[in-house]
Formats: C-alpha cells, structure tokens, sequence
C-alpha cells in the first residue's frame, strides 16, 4: 500500500506540473506566473475588417468604430476618445510600485486628398502622408465626400505620344502626382451637388484592400498592413488582460493622424502619467537594415527621429528568447514611429518599438503572420515584465 501511495503522489506531482500554464522569467525574478494568450486565429479574424476600414488621416471613425466592437466595455478598464481623436484604453496594473506604460498603434492610412476639381470633372489630388504614386498606379479609388463616390486614378492612355500625359512617361520621366488625376466620369457640378470639393480624402477602394495570401497562407499581403495589423495586435493583447492584468499600469492608444507626423501619439501620450511609450507598427523589410521576412520582431535602436531605449530593447531581447523566438534589430533611416515622435516632442522620456517586418511598405504590403503573432506576444510579455 505504501509503494502505491507514493506512486499516486508522485503521479499527481507531474500531472499539476503538466496542467501548469506555459511560462516565462520575469526580468527581475525567478517566478513563473504569465501564461501566453495570444491567438493566432482570433487576430486574423479582426485584423480582416481593419484592412478594409478606410480612415485617412482626419477621418478615421471606420476605425474608431471596430475598435469599440473588439474591445468592448465588458472588459476591466476605462476608455475615452481625447482631443486629438486617439482612442484611449486604461487598464490598471495588479502592482502600483510599477511603472505605467503608454503602446500605441496608429488609426490612419496613407492617402490623398483633392487639391481641385476641374471644369472637366477631373479630380486633382496630393498624397496624405508618404503615398508614391508609383506604388498604387492606376488604381480603382473612393471619393470620401458627403456620399461616397466611385473613381479611377488615371495617366490617361498609353498609345500617345509626349503631347499627351502618359507621353514622357514611357520615356522614363518620372510619374509625379501632378500627372495624375482621378476620373468619375461625372461633371464638376454633379461632383458638387454630391459633396466632393477641395479638401474631402480620396482612399484606395475598398475592394482594392482585400487581404491576399501566398507563401502557403504565411505571408499576408494587403494596403493597409501598416498599421491596421498593430491595431490587431493592441486588441489581442488587450482581451489577454481580461483573464490576467498587466503588471504595472497600461494605457493602449489607437493614435490619430500618425502618417503626418505622429501628432495624434505626440499629444496623447503627453497627456498621461507615463515615461515609457512603446509603439506597434511594421518596420520596412530591406537587406540595408538586415531585416528579413520572417517571424521574428524587429527591434530598432534607432530612427531618423530618435533613439529607442537601449534598456527596454535589451530587456525585450531576453523575453523574445525565453519566449522561443529571436528578434532583429536595426538602425532605421526614412522611419519614425508614434514612439520616437513622442519622445522627440518631450512627451515621453523613453521610446521603444515592437514591428511587425513588412516588404513593399507604403504600397501592396507583406508580412509573415508570424511577425504579427510574436509581436503580439512579446508586447504581452513585456508589459506583465516592465523594466522598472
């Protein structure tokens, strides 16, 4: 009886160790308490409808909207929309002796917006934030006026000679946006009555963003990668939170207007009791910068706007090892994200960025899945672990 007693605990010892959630080392101790909660499948299902949200810079309730939907009032925490138009999310930490820590992902989409309308009807427009018009082309567009209005990005045809716009394409000048316009086939007057005027915002058609897969279903390809998938992930970590909080409080920040310079994050950040602020966002894919398309984050240590936190980007390389993957770093030229804007403003005194790698950024984007999963686990790790 004896022998079979022991047998019994011993069995009962390793089926509590199984039963055990998988964990990692806190930075600071040798406790194992978090387990990982992202999930893959729910991520993709809500990043799909942010990909085809319009929301160019200034006007992004498409947005606004789905982010009430996913993170919804049932969970711990207060929510308000502040001044400038970031939606903001507060989750209190289960220890008061840590740090608060703002992450933001940025609501907006590169886009243009109507510089004129000429008599003809024909529409002129100007990029809104770093939208090249080499990288869309010809491209099937939406007028965002009082009601919605269907359009094409045009050159005009191609069988002409230099007389024509497309003339001096074919002779290699360069495709600027004063040789485009978009087409409607209706009058400047029927535009008017239908509210399209200088200023209102032209966006890829919403058909245009559809999410595409290839790679064997690994690598999403889509318009709006950038920064609709870090919008996917503040939401995953956020339903995380309702089965354990963060360690130290936390304050999500869907920003506003960060493709004209981060102003949205630079003023809502500046806003709360925080130090550190950490942004989610894609980070160019490029052999200059040695980052490749893979599942592994980039973590920069710095970009045309800033330093990262040398401390926090350290600290997320031990969590990103213990967790089973690796992570890039990198040195960032013709980059800044809400995190070194905010820092550069005074809003924050340290900066650190968790990216997603994508290829072809700024136009028909690519990222492995996998980058956007482990994103979204070392940002859970990081903020049940805060550097102190």
């Amino acid at each position: 009886m004896e022998v079979f007693r022991r047998v019994l605990v011993l069995l009962c010892l390793a089926l509590n160790r199984l039963s055990r959630p998988r964990c990692y080392r806190r930075f600071s101790s040798s406790s194992c308490e978090l387990s990982v909660t992202v999930n893959r499948e729910r991520l993709l299902k809500n990043l799909e409808p942010l990909l085809l949200a319009h929301a160019p810079s200034g006007s992004e309730t498409e947005v606004d909207q789905l982010m009430r939907q996913f993170i919804p009032e049932s969970l711990p925490h207060k929510t308000w929309q502040d001044g400038a138009d970031s939606i903001v999310y507060h989750f209190v930490g289960s220890d008061p002796t840590l740090p608060a820590t703002a992450v933001t992902a940025h609501k907006d989409e590169i886009s243009m917006i109507i510089k004129c309308v000429e008599k003809n009807g024909r529409i002129r427009v100007q990029p809104i934030g770093g939208l090249h018009p080499w990288a869309v082309g010809e491209a099937p567009v939406e007028i965002l006026g009082r009601e919605t209005v269907q359009g094409v990005l045009s050159v005009g045809s191609k069988h002409v000679s230099h007389l024509s716009a497309a003339g001096p394409l074919k002779e290699g000048t360069p495709l600027t946006w004063d040789r485009m316009w978009v087409e409607t086939g209706l009058s400047a007057e029927t535009l008017a009555a239908r509210g399209v005027r200088t200023g209102r915002k032209v966006v890829l058609a919403r058909h245009f963003k559809k999410p595409w897969w290839i790679g064997d279903g690994e690598l999403l390809c889509g318009y709006n990668i950038d920064c609709r998938g870090g919008l996917a992930i503040l939401i995953e970590v956020a339903l995380g939170f309702a089965d354990k909080p963060p360690a130290g409080d936390v304050y999500l920040i869907a920003s506003a207007e960060e493709e004209i310079g981060g102003l949205g994050a630079v003023w809502s950040v500046g806003q709360l009791p925080v130090e550190s602020v950490i942004a989610i966002d894609v980070v160019p894919v490029a052999e200059e910068y040695g980052v490749s398309n893979s599942a592994d984050p980039a973590l920069p240590c710095k970009d045309r706007a800033a330093m990262y936190h040398t401390g926090m980007v350290d600290h997320m390389e031990t969590l990103a090892q213990e967790l089973g993957f690796g992570v890039q770093t990198a040195v960032l030229t013709s980059y800044a994200s809400d995190a070194t804007l905010a820092k550069a403003a005074g809003s924050a005194a340290r900066a650190c960025l968790i990216g997603y790698p994508g290829d072809n950024t700024h136009g028909y984007e690519i990222s492995h899945v996998g980058g956007l999963v482990n994103s979204a686990r070392l940002l859970e790790a990081y903020l049940a672990n805060p550097l102190p």
